[in-house]
């Protein structure tokens, strides 16, 4: 499980190879080996003796901002692989090859997406129209992507991104009319956002690069070299890429709470910025995003957890490196 620290003044140490977590109401203590993570989304005091022990078991520390956003994470500075993949990631961006695995994400990504609308139009009972001609378009679109399969991604970075930000804007035009009336938004907003869905979606997809980075490091890749998205500096760009397939996911999971009401208005605030997922927020979103992440799921021909088959996606990418560099 995710031990999530969300209340200011919150302490949290080690006490006998456990955590100790510390508050106004009471203490508590954790054993390591049942956490994934430990997540920090207000100010809390960690001690040492607590980084250490969760590094020491493997479990990283990451701190969110407001938006869902990992800042910080604590960890171990060692790879879990040798050095030699990490040369041959950067010498992978070179070739045909990881444009073809960029393509592969995309087509992986616009299904989800007309999946997502499929449902949608199947449960909302919305009036809207537009469901069909948009699946249509979607699917259309995204066959464009196969002629830039053979090219280097230098060669057609743009035209790629182009097709996706079209494709995108279908997309969240048809969902964002059909979804029921509380939820309405006109257009994908992002920092700051300004709808409630999109401000819970800003900070979903917060949490999941987070998982996308940790399964990048368990692959052995360096999520700073990216592909598609150039690099950037202290930017995860590798994660921005592999992170692609599964926005729908998320989108799902946001959907179906708002299908069925459980997304309420208190829990976000609103200020001269935008709107921002609240205290209250957090504690119904990210229980959630949690289950989701454990949840059993099809994909790509095998049945496992969400968060395994993010992992198996990093594990995929390394093997497609290796076996290109071995040519």
């Amino acid at each position: 499980m995710q031990l999530v620290l969300d209340s200011r003044g919150l302490k949290i140490s080690k006490k006998n190879d456990l955590f100790f977590v510390e508050s106004e109401k009471g203490s508590r203590s954790i054993s390591p080996a049942k956490l994934t993570s430990i997540a920090i989304t207000a100010n809390v005091q960690i001690g040492a003796d607590a980084i250490v022990l969760a590094i020491r078991h493997g479990i990283p520390i990451l701190l969110f901002d407001r938006i869902g956003k990992a800042k910080a994470r604590l960890w171990s500075p060692y790879f879990e692989s040798i050095a030699t993949l990490r040369r041959n990631q950067v010498r992978f961006g070179d070739t045909p090859e990881a444009t073809a695995w960029v393509v592969d994400l995309f087509l992986l990504k616009t299904q989800a997406q007309a999946d997502n609308l499929k449902f949608l139009h199947d449960h909302s009972g919305s009036l809207a129209g537009g469901f069909s001609a948009a699946i249509r378009s979607i699917k259309g679109q995204s066959r464009k992507l196969e002629e830039f399969r053979d090219k280097l991604i230098d060669e057609c970075r743009q035209q790629v991104m182009g097709v996706e930000g079209s494709i995108a804007r279908v997309y969240w035009q048809v969902l964002g009319n059909a979804l029921p009336s509380a939820y309405l938004f006109q257009t994908r907003s992002r920092r700051p956002a300004k709808d409630i869905f999109n401000a819970a979606l800003n900070y979903g997809y917060g949490m999941l690069y987070s998982v996308v980075e940790g399964g990048l490091f368990a692959a052995g890749l360096d999520p700073h070299l990216g592909i598609l998205h150039a690099d950037e500096h202290n930017k995860p760009t590798l994660a921005y890429d592999l992170i692609e397939p599964f926005r729908p996911w998320v989108d799902r999971l946001l959907i179906e709470e708002c299908l069925s009401r459980k997304l309420e208005p208190r829990f976000f605030t609103k200020n001269k910025f935008g709107i921002f997922l609240n205290k209250h927020g957090k504690a119904f979103l990210i229980p959630r995003f949690n289950d989701f992440l454990r949840s059993d799921r099809p994909y790509l021909g095998q049945s496992s957890s969400v968060k395994n088959h993010i992992y198996f996606m990093a594990a995929r990418l390394a093997q497609r490196i290796r076996a290109a560099m071995d040519e």
